[in-house]
Parts: structure tokens; sequence; C-alpha cells
């Protein structure tokens, strides 16, 4: 056969295996085939100190030129051209095709193209400091030093692009609902890889939403995967403009109110950056209201904050009672020592002194809690008998719950419990960390409640006997001239005030719904005063009675967290 038929019999080979790939240049005589690398292993790629993992590589191009020669007399004529290898890297390549065992009458171009394909090791070093021994005019390619950095990022944008299209092109199977879905209707999760179908993910981001995480509490829903969503993830599984702008609003409100250097204007509501920690002076730039850091009223010069007075109140109060309990355990420790020693008399004494001085400050504290209730106007509220055990019992368990080892977080005033371990704690709220013993919002035993005023009331049966007696001592004073007509119609309702201790206790804890439709009664647990009504579930100031819409409000005129008594 005739060198023209072998090189045209090659030609139609080749032009089947790559198809698109290949491509004439001049007539039946010259070529060029881009020779792809699907690697089966992992491909290293190397640049300087950084390191990426690959696993596929763009075509290197192979330019095959024909003469008389081929494949009678001499392998055809080459130009090997492939922009991420190095001159020298190209040289060596072109040497190794020099080299290869040339059959004469035999074709060689496929061999030569799988002579190529294994000369790829399983890494790539793209090196500034190579060397030029010989210019060989067949390795072309525009490897600079200078721009090793670019070529570096381009192979892995090139890898990441083509197994997207890959993916896009085969049947996936959803992680969540496992059913075969297109690739095309998936979305991959860049940071993790991990994929969903849109309306599995569309579930899931809402549910997460209803459940108050936003921003970086919005993680892939893969087990054990901490991964956080990106913006333009979460816009295009929600599909919804409205939505997801809520999103960012809320995002961008919780990223600035966990800045410690961010307030907001109690006037205009605009964010103001504030100054170092013991600087209280803020200038709203948008409105140029100058307000207190800390109690958000206009800007008191040289006079000492509010807040720093209560605070400063409250630790003289807490010192106070810390000296009393020393004291109280130095006198429990004399007597233990006393009755080691034998000496029982002044054992007893002792013992007595201490039960008299604990009944002479829980009068005291009676007292001062009955003061207390005498000087407030009165007030009072009507419940239906059949809510009214449901009431109690509410107001029970939420004094049950301030009674525990527990804390407010510092930061969003959550109550924490405590059942064990060192003094580290972590919120599950806001996921600050504070110390045990320095956390803010501890029980304050001196406030008035009803598990510390009345140790008997731990049911609610015996706090409605309490109510009952204070009724009828109430019905007594009632004129009782008053003409009475047949039989009175049994009552429905039943009126607690806080002329008592317990009633007061209640009536402090309790405020209706402001929604003329509703009027339900809600009980404040703990300090927070952001109430959502339990039956029309319209949100609520409980110190003002205002309706609200967010935490603006509390930022411009009621203190979100009041402790007990208001």
């Amino acid at each position: 056969m005739a060198n023209l038929e072998k090189q045209t019999d090659e030609i139609l080979v080749l032009q089947s295996i790559f198809d698109g790939r290949f491509r004439l240049l001049n007539g039946n005589d010259q070529y060029e085939i881009s020779i792809d690398f699907d690697l089966n292993e992992p491909f290293y790629i190397r640049c300087n100190d950084k390191t990426a993992i690959v696993r596929r590589l763009p075509p290197f191009t192979l330019i095959i030129h024909y003469h008389d020669e081929y494949p009678s007399d001499y392998p055809p004529s080459f130009v090997l051209s492939c922009f991420y290898f190095s001159k020298s890297s190209l040289q060596n390549l072109c040497q190794k095709l020099d080299n290869y065992a040339f059959v004469k009458g035999e074709v060689c171009v496929f061999d030569w193209i799988e002579l190529i394909r294994r000369e790829i090791a399983n890494e790539l070093v793209l090196d500034k400091g190579f060397g030029e021994q010989i210019n060989d005019p067949r390795a072309l390619n525009g490897y600079l030093a200078d721009n090793i950095a670019h070529i570096y990022q381009y192979l892995i944008n090139y890898n990441a692009e083509k197994e997207e299209q890959q993916f896009r092109n085969q049947l996936q199977t959803c992680l969540i609902c496992t059913d075969m879905i297109s690739g095309t209707d998936c979305i991959r999760l860049y940071r993790c890889g991990h994929f969903y179908c849109q309306p599995c993910l569309n579930n899931y981001v809402q549910l997460t939403f209803n459940n108050g995480h936003f921003g970086d509490q919005v993680h892939c829903p893969q087990s054990q995967c901490q991964k956080a969503l990106l913006p333009n993830e979460i816009k295009a599984i929600l599909q919804d403009e409205r939505l997801y702008e809520r999103y960012e609003r809320i995002t961008l409100q919780r990223a600035l109110q966990a800045m410690e250097d961010v307030i907001w204007c109690p006037r205009c509501q605009s964010a103001v950056l504030t100054g170092g920690k013991d600087d209280t002076l803020c200038v709203c730039h948008q409105c140029h209201f100058t307000f207190c850091k800390k109690c958000k009223e206009l800007f008191h010069f040289q006079t000492m904050c509010p807040k720093d007075y209560i605070m400063e109140q409250m630790l003289l109060k807490k010192q106070k009672e810390m000296e009393r309990l020393q004291r109280e355990a130095e006198e429990k420790r004399e007597r233990i020592r006393k009755i080691q020693e034998g000496d029982l008399a002044v054992a007893a004494t002792l013992e007595e002194r201490a039960l008299a001085q604990k009944a002479i400050m829980d009068k005291k504290k009676i007292t001062e809690a009955k003061q207390r209730v005498a000087k407030q106007p009165y007030r009072e509220i009507v419940v239906n008998l059949a809510e009214e055990d449901q009431l109690l019992e509410t107001i029970l368990n939420a004094e049950r719950v301030e009674a525990l080892n527990t804390q407010l977080c510092p930061h969003c005033h959550v109550r924490i419990e405590k059942n064990g371990g060192c003094t580290h704690m972590r919120c599950a709220n806001c996921y600050r960390d504070f110390t045990w013993e320095n956390g803010e919002g501890a029980r304050d035993p001196q406030i008035a409640s009803l598990l510390y005023q009345f140790p008997s009331a731990s049911s609610v049966g015996s706090i409605k006997e309490d109510l009952i007696q204070q009724s009828v001592q109430h019905s007594q004073r009632v004129d009782e001239n008053q003409p009475q007509e047949g039989e009175r119609k049994e009552e429905t309702k039943f009126v607690i005030n806080n002329k008592s201790l317990i009633g007061a206790a209640i009536v402090q804890r309790v405020k209706p719904c402001p929604n003329t439709s509703c009027k339900k009664f809600n009980v404040k647990i703990g300090e927070d005063n952001w109430i959502v009504c339990t039956g029309c579930m319209k949100q609520f100031c409980f110190s003002c009675l205002q309706s609200i819409n967010g935490a603006q409000h509390f930022q411009r005129k009621c203190d979100r967290y009041t402790p007990f008594p208001n």
C-alpha cells in the first residue's frame, strides 16, 4: 500500500476516534488533535506553597504534518502545544517522541498520543526556577514565570467547570427524598459538594428560617455537615424575591446586633458606630441625635448614667447579702465545732439565735412586701373559671423555672440551666460564651415571687385556696343591706386583685392581649417583655401594652428585659 493510502486511512481512523477534537489544517497532509486527560487518579498541582487536586486537565495540542516518506521511511513532523507546561517540559516530551521506536511502514500517530498520555504523571509543579538548555521550535507554549499564579487558578476553575458539566449531564439521586432527577434540576452546594433537588432544599431552608436561623447558621442538611450555604445558593433555592429580601434584611440586622461597636439610634433606628468601651457618647449620622449608649436617652454630660447607678446599687445589695451569708456560714461552723467539743448548751444557744435571726429576716421580708403592695395602685384581672386552672398552672411553671439553678445569657437574655460541669457556659441560642459566676440574670432571692414568699403555694390547689379566702374577705365588706332578688346566678368569672401578697404576685405577671377581639391573658415568663399572644399570635410589649412589629420598639421606647417586680 502506498504512503498516501496509509496516511488517508490513518486520518479516517483518527477522525472516528477523536471526532470533534480532530481538525484538518491544510488539505490532507496537516491536522491538529486535542488530547484530553480524564485522569483515573487524583492529579496534584503544586504552585509555591499551595496544592490543589484535580481530575481533569485542559487539552494538550498535537499538530501532525505528513511528508512523502511517511510511513515508509520516517515518522511525520509534529508540533506540541500546551500553555500550562513549561518550555523545558515540552522539549523533553519532544525528545521522547523522537526516541520512540518507529517501525518503518507502520503508522505511529495514535501510539504517540498514548505515549503523551502516559507521560502525564500524577503531579504537575508550576515552578518559576526552570532552565532551558535547548531551544526546540516544536515546543510551543505561553508559559511565563510571572503567570504561574494565573495558570494555577485557571486549572482549578477548569476542573470545577468540567465536573459541574458532567454532574449536570447525568442523573442524580437527591440526598433527602432519594428521587432520581436530572443534574440540571439539582442544586449542588459549593462549600461541601452535597446536592439536593430544589423543592427539598426550599422546604429545608424555609423551616430553618422559621426556627430563627439566618446567615451562617443555615447549614447543609447533610448530617454532621456544618458548611454554611452561600447567599446566592439561598437565592436560587428560594426563588422568591420577597422572601430573599427578608432573609437579607434579618441577616444584616443580626450581624449588626452581634457587633459590639454598633448600636441602634432610639429615634430613627439607624445603625450607629460607637466608640470605646468607656465612651458612652453616640451621635446618629442620620438624624443627628446625641444619646447615651447605655440608657438610650439624651446624652447626660458629667453625670452618672441611671443604668450604672442601678447596677451599682444592685452590686451593693448583693455584697451585703454575701456578707450575711458568710456570717451565717461562720455561725454554723461555730455550732458544729461546739457540738464536736461537747458544749451542747452553747451550741443550742447559737442554734436558737440563728433560728430567731432567720425568723426576723423572714418577717422583715413579708413586711416589706406588704408595704410595697399597699403602695401599688389598685389593679385586678377577671378570669373565666374555665381558664383559671390553666392560667395558674402557667404562672406556677414560670415560677418553678426561675427558681431552678438558672441564669440569663448576658447577650441574648435566654434563660439557661446549669446541671453540672465547669463554669464555662455556651448559649444554645446566640452561641456566645460566658462564665457562670459572672453571668447576668441570676435569680435574686429578694424578688417577691410565689415560690420565695409563699413556700406553701406549691400547687394550683393551694394557690386557689388562698385566692378564695381573699375573695371571701372582700365579699364580707359588701353592704349587707343591699336587697337580694332571688337566687344568685352561678358565678362564671373570678376576680384577682393586687391587694394581697399572692394576688399581687399573680397580677404583676399577667396582662391581657391589646387586640380588642382577643383580650386573652398572657403570662410573662422570665424578664422578656416581648410577648406573642397565645390566642391571636399578635406581638405586644408587656410594659406598655402597645402592639409591636420587631425589636425596634425596645430600642426606641421600652426596655426589653425588666425583672420582677416592675
